[in-house]
């Protein structure tokens, strides 16, 4: 359980903003730029949450919707955001 929710706290700010700044707060070495937020993966991440809280998805299935929805979404519009600072 505590691996699962510390890749979750990790993975989580860098998929969802493209800037953090460097600083040590609370544990963290980050803190993420909130106007970087990258809305796709937002959207994408609160439709995951509906799907598996609201409407009891099961997690195999919720991951093959949500990968299937990103590779359609890259493939539509290309990448979202650039890599890097």
């Amino acid at each position: 359980m505590g691996v699962i929710l510390n890749l979750a706290v990790w993975f989580g700010p860098h998929v969802l903003f493209a800037h953090q700044t460097p600083m040590r707060f609370l544990g963290a070495s980050f803190l993420p730029v909130l106007g970087s937020v990258d809305m796709l993966s937002l959207v994408l991440s609160l439709a995951a949450a509906v799907a598996i809280f609201r409407c009891r998805i099961g997690m195999i299935p919720l991951l093959l919707a949500s990968s299937m929805a990103g590779v359609v979404i890259y493939l539509a519009i290309g990448p979202s955001r650039t890599i890097g600072p």
